[in-house]
């Protein structure tokens, strides 16, 4: 078997006005996925998400089409040997950001195909399950009114939700207020995480204020604060996590094992977040969870696109000893579903690993023609303090 052809493909989900939803680093009116099939000559394809590229979508296809030449040819069944191809072609750009989330694209897109072509399921060629199920987390809590938060909360609650996630990264009062009112909203039984984002504003928290906002969430009986500091301030992190009483996560923008490496030998979080569509797919990520698990850190990766992603991290956490609990993405994002051979189901707060060929995905005409690409929308991203 050799493939034959690598396509990257365009997505496109334009928000109602009552879709659109912002947080402390921006606004999203349209929501851009950007997925990738690698073809062979046997008529298997294998499909992949992009991570990175829905910031921009057309950046990521050109880096696809420029570096795809090289995999044609090639036995996709090479997955790991293909995957370290890639990442050395781009010795001099390609080891961080847009690039490695292309590269994770194509690599998922083999674990798929490799996977339908042996008519098995990707956790079985990861050296098979754990588990069965993850404790799932609803991963929403968008910037809004306190009463309306409350009430999105207390829905999640009620759709059997065990543990939720939702966006602060505003100021220490205003963060204590958001957590105040969701764990209202919440009760004492369901966990509580805030997402400070500090990776996205104009100007993060600095490892004092920080300290300062930990400190006032003390309180409030958190599961994990997210990205308290600026992404790569490595020192920072390891300050903050140091003086918190509340566990620290991060690293959902880290690349390869190399930066995860620096943030586990610097113990400058408690959990890792790695994404399989971003720090460079499922075999990197497998290996960032394994040197982790020599330390004792859990994995709770960022699982924020489509459902190519969603089934992705649950195969990845289902091969995994340390996973810890994933992320199960709450906004308008129709592609979460559509992209699925099977419903995704949740028993008791916990998302079922699933079991079919590959990752479990498909792509459609169909889907293509319903969330047609719409050149020129990107995310709106704050670019000075308001």
């Amino acid at each position: 078997m050799k493939i034959t052809e690598v396509r990257p493909i365009l997505l496109s989900q334009v928000y109602t006005d009552d879709e659109v939803w912002g947080w402390s680093g921006g606004e999203v009116r349209v929501w851009n996925s950007t997925l990738v099939q690698v073809f062979t000559d046997k008529g298997v394809y294998g499909l992949g998400e992009m991570g990175t590229g829905h910031y921009l979508p057309e950046a990521a296809k050109a880096i696809c089409d420029s570096i795809s030449p090289m995999l044609i040819g090639k036995d996709p069944f090479e997955i790991e040997v293909l995957q370290r191809k890639l990442y050395k072609l781009g010795a001099n750009w390609g080891r961080r950001g847009l690039a490695m989330g292309v590269i994770s694209g194509i690599e998922n897109a083999l674990w798929d195909l490799k996977g339908k072509a042996l008519g098995v399921p990707v956790h079985s060629l990861l050296g098979g399950k754990h588990r069965d199920r993850i404790r799932a987390y609803a991963s929403g809590g968008m910037t809004q009114p306190l009463e309306s938060l409350k009430e999105e909360v207390a829905s999640y609650r009620e759709r059997g939700f065990t543990a939720v996630k939702v966006r602060g990264g505003i100021s220490a009062k205003r963060d204590v207020e958001i957590a105040r009112a969701t764990r209202e909203a919440a009760g004492p039984d369901m966990d509580v995480m805030l997402d400070a984002g500090q990776g996205y504003v104009p100007e993060p928290w600095t490892v004092l204020e920080a300290i300062e906002v930990t400190k006032a969430l003390a309180e409030i009986d958190l599961f994990f604060l997210e990205e308290p500091v600026r992404t790569d301030e490595i020192d920072s992190y390891a300050q903050v996590r140091a003086a918190s009483a509340v566990p620290v996560a991060g690293g959902e923008n880290g690349c390869s094992i190399y930066e995860f490496k620096a943030l586990v030998d610097a113990n400058a979080v408690d959990i890792l977040q790695p994404d399989v569509t971003h720090a460079g797919g499922i075999s990197e990520v497998k290996r960032i969870a394994e040197y982790a698990a020599l330390y004792g850190k859990p994995i709770a990766p960022h699982v924020f696109r489509t459902g190519a992603s969603l089934t992705a991290h649950l195969h990845l956490l289902a091969a995994i000893p340390n996973a810890l609990i994933c992320e199960y993405q709450q906004i308008a994002n129709g592609l979460r579903e559509d992209l699925l051979v099977e419903p995704i189901e949740m028993v008791d707060g916990n998302l079922i690993v699933p079991d079919s060929p590959g990752l479990g995905i498909h792509i459609t005409d169909e889907i293509i023609e319903k969330y047609a690409y719409k050149p020129g929308h990107i995310q709106r991203f704050k670019v000075e303090s308001d």
